[in-house]
């Protein structure tokens, strides 16, 4: 038996109060005092994957825990490399030995995770738009950032697909080693988890969320457990024999005022005890 917390969209160089950054080690202290074994971050850490790597080590090293994590949409940001391709974050971070995305990883005896970034094919948005209108990323005076800041070598829906068939292969080979499966993505894997009821704004840019896709293959492969960021909700739906759970921390403006962030970290942090008869949902401990 161990515990696993769950978290997302932690944003730590956007999230900072008078200029210092909190949330590592408020998150890192939060998930010893509640005796994680394993820490796994579903994307968004930073914008820069130089610190979002510096920021996986130091919560390993505070925290005690075993960190393990997919890269988010903001991880791979070329907004402090504008030189670098999407292509350069995401293989840098690949060197890390607690990402998913180079494979499934035994968590104990009997669980598994595994997972990767995702991307979207729009079919969370309104139909009313055209594949021509999503593909300009743009509503109004609102671009959407992967547009200027994540520069792939082909187009969005191949992005989708090549994630789409890598998340694959790892929920087969963790079924295959016949262990029960946690499953993680950055994108939103159910419409549930979408921007709803959607306004105008949202109806086009939910879009860009993720794709039901994802949910599909986390229920087909009988992941016990499975998470997702993005979307900076905070929910739990079952559906099967799968939960799923999105995690998600969010901007510090997006928190009730006056902020505080040791409140929104505990509150965030979803923690598992995963052993032999499942994954049983641990209460928020005071």
């Amino acid at each position: 038996m161990i515990r696993v917390g769950l978290i997302s969209d932690i944003h730590v160089d956007l999230n900072r109060i008078k200029g210092e950054d909190l949330v590592t080690g408020l998150l890192a202290r939060e998930s010893a005092r509640r005796g994680l074994d394993a820490l796994l971050v579903a994307g968004d850490i930073s914008s820069d994957y130089r610190l979002t790597l510096k920021t996986l080590s130091a919560l390993e090293e505070q925290s005690g825990a075993r960190v393990i994590f997919v890269p988010g949409n903001h991880d791979i940001w070329n907004e402090h490399h504008p030189g670098n391709k999407a292509w350069d974050a995401y293989d840098a971070l690949l060197e890390h030995p607690g990402n998913l995305a180079r494979g499934p990883l035994s968590l104990c005896e009997g669980w598994s995770a595994a997972g990767d970034l995702g991307w979207y094919d729009f079919s969370f948005g309104d139909p009313s738009f055209s594949f021509q209108d999503f593909e300009l990323m743009r509503h109004g005076e609102r671009t959407w950032q992967d547009k200027i800041k994540s520069i792939w070598d082909r187009g969005t829906l191949e992005m989708h697909r090549l994630f789409m068939d890598r998340a694959e292969e790892g929920l087969r080979k963790a079924a295959a080693s016949g262990d029960r499966i946690l499953f993680a993505t950055h994108v939103v894997q159910l419409r549930d988890f979408t921007v709803s009821p959607a306004g105008p704004m949202w109806r086009y840019f939910n879009a860009f969320l993720g794709s039901p896709e994802y949910g599909e293959i986390a229920q087909r492969y009988g992941a016990a457990l499975s998470v997702c960021g993005h979307v900076h909700y905070r929910r739990r739906l079952s559906r099967g024999q799968t939960l799923f759970v999105c995690p998600c921390l969010g901007y510090v403006g997006e928190w009730p005022a006056p902020a505080d962030p040791e409140k929104e970290i505990a509150e965030t942090l979803q923690v598992f005890e995963l052993g032999p008869k499942g994954a049983v949902p641990m209460p928020w401990v005071t």
